[in-house]
Order: structure tokens, then sequence, then C-alpha cells
């Protein structure tokens, strides 16, 4: 297995630079929760090196790799019916909100190599101090927030905890996330709403409150280039700013090939494509401004899903 003393971490130098930022900004926000986790990893090479790449491969090729897209609706309500039912099961166990996506003990992607961490929560816990860090710092000003695309409302829960103040808004497709919601909101007091929420059929009746902010976190992956539908819904609104952590294909290097083989798998599985180059166009038009672009690379085995791109509305 692993030579412990010997194996390499990700350090708080480390996330500064994967996060985008400086090493300051992180000790400030995230140092404690670090210093509770393990974050040591062996970097794959040679035949170990060769044989995922050869694995991912395979996948990209495989004629059963399911592809993103409206009929999926009922796999998403499959999926947050299974966290709603373990949620009520365990006597409202948040942690039993995590999606089953989140795979224990599996290669990971970092700065651009491929590695197999010592805790077999790593891809968790990584996420834990992602969100804390870009949370605590571009929503700390406002007085409301919306995920789109929340799932089983695992980082409203997370921002309930650390923003007991602030209005939450958590809008998706699938109606187990809007009961999981209401249950969060009765037995845990927070200010915390549910609603149905289309992305590609965004509700002309639902209006944001003025200077909200808005996030999504891995939701719009599913959508692929068909993204012009939400992107209007939002330049209608009078937003304060909004977050996308997602899969974002054009930050990718062609010349890099962990790179080439996620540009690949994302193509492969029509995940989220040209939102980037579009808002660049609107830009370019006066409609938003953008204010951070950050490529981290970093996760699963097959793409980086933690890139960013920060963004408002101009009026």
């Amino acid at each position: 297995m692993y030579k412990q003393e010997n194996l390499p971490t990700v350090t708080i130098e480390d996330f500064a630079r994967l996060f985008g930022t400086t090493v300051d900004d992180i000790a400030e926000n995230c140092k404690e929760l670090i210093d509770t986790m393990d974050f040591r990893y062996e970097i794959l090479s040679g035949i170990a090196r060769d044989k995922l790449m050869l694995t991912i491969l395979k996948r990209i090729d495989s004629t059963d790799l399911s592809v993103s897209g409206e009929e999926r609706k009922p796999e998403w309500e499959r999926g947050w019916g299974e966290n709603l039912h373990d949620f009520v099961d365990s006597g409202y166990d948040i942690s039993k909100l995590v999606p089953k996506y989140f795979k224990k003990n599996v290669p990971v992607r970092l700065n651009r190599e491929y590695v197999m961490p010592v805790d077999p929560d790593f891809i968790l816990n990584y996420t834990k101090v992602f969100r804390n860090w870009i949370f605590k710092k571009y929503l700390k000003d406002v007085s409301s927030v919306y995920e789109f695309g929340c799932g089983p409302a695992i980082h409203l829960a997370f921002l309930a905890s650390i923003y007991p103040d602030k209005k939450l808004y958590g809008l998706d497709w699938a109606k187990p996330s809007q009961e999981i919601i209401r249950l969060l909101s009765k037995h845990f007091g927070w200010q915390i709403e549910g609603r149905l929420f289309n992305f590609f059929a965004p509700d002309e009746n639902l209006h944001l409150k003025e200077k909200s902010a808005i996030y999504t976190f891995g939701a719009l992956e599913q959508i692929g280039r068909n993204h012009e539908a939400f992107l209007q819904f939002l330049l209608k609104e009078s937003t304060e700013i909004c977050i996308n952590v997602e899969c974002i294909s054009e930050l990718y290097s062609q010349d890099c090939l962990p790179d080439y083989l996620a540009i690949k798998y994302q193509k492969r599985r029509n995940y989220l494509d040209g939102y980037l180059t579009r808002l660049q166009e609107l830009e370019a038009t006066g409609k938003v401004q953008i204010l951070a672009i950050h490529h981290q690379p970093f996760g699963d085995t097959y793409f980086d899903a933690y890139s960013y791109v920060v963004w408002k509305t101009k009026r």
C-alpha cells in the first residue's frame, strides 16, 4: 500500500493555487477545516498511470455510457429520492444528503496528474474546503441566495449553517429536492425554501429578489450546449453576483493528455459546452461583467468539475 511517511499532501499553498487565490485568503477562511482532514496522496506513474488512462479511454468509447439531457430527469428523481429516504430514515442526518456520485477510494485528477488519495473521502473533503472558501468570499454581503440545480441541498445546508440570517432558495427539477428542503426548514429552523425549476424551460413567473446571489455547483453539466434559456432568464433578473462552479470545457489545454481525455469525456457525455464563450460574448455587448474566471485542476477520475466563472448582469 502506501509509504505513508513519504507521501505528498495538499498544503495550504497548494489550495491557494488550486483555488486561484492567496495563502492569506485560504488561511482566513479554511485553515482550521484543512487541519482536520487528510489530504495525502500518491502520484500514479508508469504502468499504474497507463492502466488508468486506458480505463478512461475504454469508458469514453463504451456504448452504454449515459449522456446528459432532458430525458434523464427520471434518474435524478430516483437519485434525490434515495437521499430523501436516507435522510428521513437516519433521523435527519445532514451527511445523508451527500449525493451518491461522490465516490470513495477512486483516483482523482490533481494539478493535471492522476493521484490516489489516502483518505477514501478525499473528493468530498476537498469539496467542503472549496465551497467554504468560495461561499465566504462571494456570498457574505448578500441577503438572499439561490442555488439552481440544488439536488439534495447539501450545499444549501452548509450555507444555512454559516449564514443563518440569509434567505436561501433551492431550485431543482426533481420533486424529492423540494421535500428535502421542506424538512430542512422544519427540523433545523433554517430560512430555506424549495421550488421546481427546469434549466431547459425556465419558469417565466419566477422573479429573484433584488441584490441577490445565484450559484450553480456541478448542475449545468447536465444541459450541454442548451444554456441559452437559463442565461436569458438570468439576464432579466437584477442579481448581485452569479457563481458557476462547473466543468468549463474552454479552460482545458488541448496540449495536455489528462486535459485532452477530460475534453473527450465531457463531449461524450454531452456535458456543459460553450457556456463561458457565451458569457464572454454577452460581456462584449455590455450585458454582463465577468469578475473572475479560473480553471481549477482538480476533479474525479474523468474531468475537472470545480472550475468557476463569477459574473453579474449589467443594467
